[in-house]
């Protein structure tokens, strides 16, 4: 498996966060380094957007070269963005981080 950058959008900032139900207006992503397994939790600068947050939030992962998202839904906009960006998109629940990626890792989250 390559080195890569997986986000998750969360409701909070602590060791083990759970996954938020929003993408574009989550309050923070989780970036996770496949490399050396470490992840920071940062604010997504378009949770305050008037509109096209989730646009704004896909904009954001590009710059920070996010290689895949796992979410719980998107909107068309950010799932038609995640896309032409060539983000890979993963299925997601609302299950600690570390949960996530373990099933990540093991190929047990369906590819969307």
């Amino acid at each position: 498996m390559s080195n890569m950058k997986i986000c998750i959008p969360v409701s909070g900032i602590n060791e083990n966060p759970t996954m938020d139900n929003r993408f574009g207006r989550a309050s923070y992503f989780c970036i996770y380094e496949t490399e050396d397994d470490s992840s920071v939790v940062i604010q997504n600068p378009a949770v305050e957007a008037r509109g096209g947050a989730g646009l704004r939030a896909v904009e954001f992962l590009v710059e920070k070269q996010i290689k895949a998202v796992i979410v719980p839904q998107l909107g068309p906009n950010a799932d038609r963005a995640l896309r032409a960006a060539q983000i890979l998109i993963f299925q997601g629940e609302s299950i600690p981080v570390k949960n996530l990626i373990v099933k990540w890792r093991n190929e047990d989250l369906r590819e969307i």
